[in-house]
Parts: C-alpha cells; structure tokens; sequence
C-alpha cells in the first residue's frame, strides 16, 4: 500500500458525530504494519481521532509510511495497552487503559498493543496535518534505518539519567486540575498545554449539570461514557453522547452538559489553535 492522505472531514456547524456511523481508514504495509483510524475531524485547527491495532499488533514505520510529525500529540488509551517506543533512541513505556501519552514535535514512535484486546487510542495532533504536519511532512525527514528498543548505553542509577525523555506519561492523578462554574462545581483536568496542543478532561459526578461553557476557539469532544446530555444554548439543541462519540463546536459555541448517570462520567476535549 503507498502512502495517500487520509480523510479531512470539517464542518460549520455544532455537530454531533456518532462513533457507530463513522467509516474506518485503514493505513499501513506489511513493514509499518495497518492501522484502522476512526477521523472524527481534521480541519485548519483541530485533528481528532482514535486509531486501532490488533491483539499483539503495531504500527513501526516503511519508506511509504513514516511515523514522525510536525505536530505536538497526546494520545489516550482507552482499551489494551500501549507500549510507545521511540526508535531513535530506543525509550520506551508502558500504558494503560485511562493513562496518556505526550509527544513533542520530530518524535520518531512506534506503538505496539501488549495485550489481548483491541488497542484503542485517542489521538490529538497539532497543528493539524492541513498545515503540512503529516505525511509529507514525515516524506521530507530522513529514513531510520536502524530502529532501537532498548537503552542499553544508558546507565539507569546516573543522576543524569532521564526516563521520559521523549515522551511524558500522564495519568489520571496527574492531571492539572481547576474547579470552573459560578459555584466552583465543575472539575476540570488538563493533560498538556503548549503552544499548539490544549487537551482538557471534564469530570462530571452522578447527575451533575454544568454551568455554561462558551469557548472561544474552535473545540473537538470524545465522550468517555454513555448518556451524557449535550445543550446548545442558541439552538435550544440536545446531543445525548454515547461511549466513543465525538462533538465538534465552533468558536463562541454556548452549552451545558448533564451527566444522566449514577457514576462519575468524563468527556475529554482540545481547544484549536
């Protein structure tokens, strides 16, 4: 299979986009091994997707298929485990279900399923690859040719010694968190904050309703739980999100949120640039 861009799909209006209905592009040769991609949006601001690997499946990188990008990533496990490896140097961790992953720009990465399960990751890029941050972007970098999963140079008790090199494990608890909402009601985490990647999770307790959220870029949602309740003030429109589904919101969008569970639900979302 030679290298192709995959979909962009945009929109210009608040939209509900149903995991269950989305196609699946699949990507990849024998040597980089296939990947399914479920695109959810990918416009001038924001790039969105989960993408899938097999039990015991990767994804490494060919000629045709080359795995560094101009672009800050955070990717989020939602089921198996994601091994990242970057081949440059050979570091490489573990990570679980409800752990993230972030990754500079030029980050060479392998990902590898150690598990069982189908491998499910939910991918934020930026700046997207309608800015050139991709795949010609990667065709442009020089080919590794000696990929490394190992440190064995490195001398582990060095004071000098830095595990997350390349890459920055995020769990749950590491979050940095802020209360929102005229009451402080709302918990909301951020996973990564740079100059091109703004990631946040929003942490609603058992029938809890927010205040109003109104942001002022451009801003993609992938509900983490089923029956979330979605209220777009202007339109006097309701979503009710199911596990996996996605939200895109133009700028300056007015909403509140309900959680219709008796359990804690999250929804995680990227503010454009």
């Amino acid at each position: 299979m030679t290298y192709k861009p995959s979909p962009r799909p945009s929109y210009s209006m608040p939209t509900h986009i149903e995991y269950n209905n989305m196609k699946i592009h699949k990507w990849g040769d024998e040597e980089a091994g296939y990947v399914d991609d479920w695109i959810y949006i990918s416009n001038e601001k924001l790039h969105q997707i989960i993408f899938g690997l097999e039990p015991h499946g990767f994804f490494k990188h060919s000629k045709e298929f080359r795995t560094i990008f101009g672009a800050d990533e955070l990717l989020y496990v939602l089921s198996g485990v994601l091994i990242i490896n970057n081949p440059e140097n050979g570091e490489t961790h573990k990570i679980e279900s409800g752990e993230a992953v972030f990754f500079r720009k030029d980050t060479w990465h392998h990902a590898f399923n150690h598990s069982d399960d189908y491998l499910q990751v939910l991918e934020f890029f930026s700046p997207p690859p309608l800015q050139g941050t991709s795949g010609l972007y990667a065709k442009e970098k020089k080919l590794l040719k000696n990929p490394m999963y190992q440190r064995n140079n490195l001398t582990y008790s060095d004071n000098k010694f830095i595990n997350e090199n390349s890459f920055k494990i995020i769990k749950n608890n590491n979050l940095v968190w802020s209360l929102e909402g005229p009451n402080q009601e709302v918990l909301v985490g951020n996973f990564v904050k740079t100059e091109f990647l703004n990631v946040k999770l929003i942490k609603l307790l058992p029938k809890q309703k927010t205040h109003v959220f109104e942001f002022k870029k451009k801003t993609s949602y992938l509900s983490l739980n089923d029956n979330i309740k979605v209220n777009i003030v202007k339109d006097k429109e309701e979503y009710t999100l199911s596990k996996k589904d996605g939200l895109y919101f133009p700028a300056s969008t007015q909403f509140f949120l309900e959680n219709t569970n008796n359990y804690i639900a999250e929804i995680i979302f990227c503010e454009g640039l």
